[in-house]
Order: C-alpha cells, then structure tokens, then sequence
C-alpha cells in the first residue's frame, strides 16, 4: 500500500509520500523501493504528480502527464483538467491493453498539484477515469485511514508558510510509516511553487525527519507537564524555562545543519533546493574551522550597510559603490580573513532579498 497526501499552503501545494511497495512473489510478499512522486525535471511547469497503485500505470500515467504539459503548458484550471483526462484516457486506451497485471489490479488513484499561470493553485484527484477537483484543499490517497485524514485535518492551515507545510508533509509520512503496515522506507516530498515544482532532496529530507522527531519530543513534554495539575504554580515557570532553553538549543543545531545542507546542495548545482527559503531571510552563513553557522546580521554591519548605501546614494565613495554591487549578486562570497567565508544571498528560484 501507499501513503501519499497533498495539501495547499500559503506560497503553494505540498505533497508527500513514502517509497515502500510490496509485491507478492509466489507466496510470499516482498518488500522493495519504489518511487511515487513525479516533478518535470526542467523545472518548465509548476506540477507534481503522485500515485497509488501499480508502478506500470501509474509510471505511464505520469510519463504522459509531464510530456503533455511541458509541451502545453496549460495556464488555466480548465485546460489543466483536459490535460489530465486526456492522459488518463490515453493510458486506458494504449498501455492498459497490453497490459501483463490483471485488470482488478489496473485501476490506480492519483494527486496532481499544479499552478496554472492564469489560475489558482490547483489540487486534482484521479480514480480511474474520472477526475475530480479538490476543493477541501488537502486529500489523501492510498492508506486514507481515518486516522490519517484526522491527523491531517488537525495540522492543515491553508495560510500556512512553505517551510511548515514541507515539516508537516514529513510529520504525517513519519506518522503513517508508524502505524500502517505497508507505508516505509524513505520520505518524498514534493513541492509546487507559483514558478515550479521539485522534489525535496534527500539529504534534507532526512535531517527534517530528525528535525520533527526530536521537537515531537519536546512539545510531548511540554504538553503533558502543562495539563499537570499536581505540579505547584511556583515550580512551572521553571519548566518553561527548561523548554525554553532546550528547543532554541535544538533550533540553533538545525539551523546549523540545514546552512550545511543548502550550502553542500547549491555548489552541487541542485538548483532545486532554493525553491523557498529554507533559512530565515537575510541569514548570514559562516563557514570556517568551526564548521557552518547562520546568524543575523549585527548592528555594526547593519549600520556599515546603511553607511555604504548613504554613499551610493551620493555617489561620493567609488569603494562602496564596489562594494554593493559585490553583495546584491545572487551567491557572492565575502572573504573576511583566513579562516571564514560569509555567503550572503540565495540561489535558485527565490529571488535574493538579503539588504
């Protein structure tokens, strides 16, 4: 089986799903990776394609579903829906014929999340042939246990931004790998920005998956002490205190690690990985003999900053004017030294907004 779960948020749609698919082999039923998310590879058309079900439709479903709209590009809801039907008809008609599966099996479920660029964010269902739009803004398919839509029903925020809809995405995966058998392996997220659409990496996906287990464990806490009426008024103050120190303890790790990520990922050329900030606007990230670290910018390099804009303004200071336009390039190394580099700036598709 196969969890897969969409869901809008504030900057686009989510999706996720886990990679685990049993086959039965004689009397036996075996394990093995599969993976169920599907993006263009160009980054041509903001889509992504997830499927429950058997690899051979679902494979074919996606393939003609990608080849049509990077060639289409349908710009409204109503072409988008026509796209669709007339993928999945095409695959009714031409692959499921051939077929080796018995037809019992055929039938497939999918999600498809896309922007149009003359429509809203838009989340479909396919069963079979029929396609329906999701107006709920959110839908799972495969293990769409009542559990697992409850769960999701209590997170979901349409307004949410895209760096908490991608932790919730892997919180539900992580919780569904827990408790339906059949759903495991590694975690796929996809997601679907106004420009494009990509698949989280794997690197990222597994610290977040760390990420979200060891806050889980935190806010449990917390939860548990906060409703603990045989804790004296005067002692929980002390607990808050704790929890305090703990979770911007575990903030400062994470921000850390994921400077590290990102860095490691963009000089690996993944463009993908800045398709939404993943650390805070502005960010200043260090890399030196101490390792990677990501802070704010302090009041003396806000205040140098001001100065050298002032001076740009009255283009008095020709060593200013270098000096912006070093730092408004979109990845520009500032050497401070023998021992840090300071990377200001994003790569990628998010437009660089550091001052």
């Amino acid at each position: 089986m196969t969890y897969i779960a969409a869901f809008h948020c504030k900057d686009g749609i989510v999706m996720c799903a886990d990679t685990q698919e049993t086959i039965q082999v004689g009397d036996e039923a075996e394990k093995q990776y599969s993976e169920k998310l599907y993006v263009l590879d160009d980054y041509s058309y903001p889509i992504a394609i997830g499927g429950a079900g058997l690899p051979e439709p679902i494979d074919a479903f996606a393939q003609e579903v990608r080849e049509r709209a990077s060639k289409e590009k349908p710009n409204t809801v109503e072409k988008l829906v026509a796209l669709v039907k007339s993928a999945i008809n095409e695959v009714y008609q031409s692959d499921m014929p051939v077929s080796a599966n018995p037809k019992q099996f055929r039938t497939a479920q999918y999600l498809i999340a896309a922007k149009p660029s003359d429509g809203p964010f838009t989340l479909l269902m396919v069963t079979g042939k029929r396609v329906y739009l999701v107006t709920d803004k959110k839908a799972i398919i495969g293990y769409a246990t009542a559990s697992n839509n409850a769960l999701l029903k209590r997170f979901f925020r349409p307004d949410i931004p895209m760096q908490q809809a991608v932790m919730l995405a892997i919180f539900l995966v992580l919780q569904s790998k827990a408790i339906n058998e059949g759903v495991g392996f590694d975690t796929q997220v996809a997601v679907v920005t106004a420009k494009a659409a990509a698949l989280e990496e794997a690197p990222y996906i597994a610290n977040s998956e760390q990420r979200v287990s060891d806050f889980l464990r935190l806010t449990d806490a917390l939860f548990l002490a906060s409703i603990d009426n045989s804790i004296p008024p005067s002692q929980f103050p002390k607990v808050l205190r704790q929890f305090g120190t703990a979770v911007s303890e575990l903030r400062d790790r994470f921000l850390r690690e994921t400077a590290a990520i990102m860095l490691d990922l963009t000089f690996s050329g993944k463009s993908g990985v800045w398709m939404y900030p993943k650390i805070f606007t502005g960010a200043v990230v260090e890399v030196g003999t101490f390792g990677v670290r990501a802070r704010e910018d302090t009041p003396e390099e806000l205040e140098r900053r001001r100065q050298m804009f002032e001076a740009l303004k009255e283009k008095s200071n020709q060593l200013a004017n270098q000096q912006f336009i070093s730092m408004i390039q979109g990845r520009q190394p500032i050497y401070l030294g023998e021992e840090t580099v300071q990377v200001r700036g994003t790569a990628g598709f998010v437009d660089s907004t550091s001052s």
